[in-house]
């Protein structure tokens, strides 16, 4: 079928950022805001989630991440949202995967190491292949997902070579930080205001590395869960997903 080219400007499918990720400092509340995000289920590979009510669940093993996989393809209900809590976590946790990966080619068929000891740095694209295998199934049963990761200091380095500073980046090995990031909708990293609200900084060239394509968020820090005096919190996550405001 001959390929129709349009006359006019089409209008955007979704304001929604699709793949989201965030990341933030340990204990800075990543796991509470998302908590507050109804009909998100965070699949939970740290055990960073047992003092927090949530739609949760606690993955271990290979073995109980494809459980979890075949439940959700067989059930009647679709999860609006499904967070991968977190990416750091997956990236040791599907070290086995990427070695059996590996292992099936003739190159690494008797190879019996850590993946990320293998020849030439090839482990690094293997594990990688398994966490965006991990990844691509769980975004092929939700219309949304959250990818949470923790954070490390990049340092900046000046045109003579200089180290003269540094930057807050998402924490992954090798090139899957900017991978990751390249495929994402908007990448926020997590912090409190002064009042103690849980918010995500969408602003580029700040201390963090951040970025958005939907307008709504792009260069804009946003409070995403408002903290009450009771210690509780209003969930704002209409300013992130504008379809959930109906």
């Amino acid at each position: 079928m001959a390929i129709k080219l349009p006359t006019t400007k089409l209008p955007a499918a979704t304001q929604d950022p699709q793949n989201l990720i965030i990341y933030g400092l340990p204990k800075i509340g990543k796991t509470t805001v998302l908590s507050t995000l109804d009909d998100n289920l965070i699949l939970d590979f740290e055990s960073g989630s047992k003092y927090v009510s949530a739609l949760k669940v606690e993955i271990n093993s290979l073995k109980d991440y494809a459980e979890v996989y075949k439940a959700l393809k067989e059930s009647e209900h679709k999860y609006k949202f499904i967070t991968i809590d977190t990416v750091t976590a997956l990236e040791e946790f599907v070290k086995p995967l990427a070695l059996k990966m590996y292992r099936d080619t003739p190159a690494g068929a008797n190879y019996t190491g850590d993946i990320l000891q293998a020849p030439m740095g090839i482990g690094y694209s293997f594990q990688r292949a398994a966490m965006e295998s991990i990844i691509d199934k769980i975004k092929s049963v939700t219309d949304n997902i959250i990818i949470v990761g923790h954070v490390k200091d990049k340092s900046i380095i000046s045109a003579e070579g200089k180290e003269v500073g540094s930057v807050k980046d998402f924490d992954l090995t090798g090139k899957a930080a900017r991978i990751f990031a390249a495929k994402s909708d908007a990448i926020g990293f997590v912090h409190r205001d002064e009042n103690s609200n849980l918010c995500i900084n969408f602003e580029t060239g700040g201390i963090a590395s951040a970025g958005a394509r939907p307008a709504h968020l792009a260069n804009k820090d946003i409070i995403v869960a408002e903290r009450q005096e009771d210690g509780t919190f209003i969930s704002h996550w209409d300013r992130i997903y504008p379809s959930l405001k109906g």
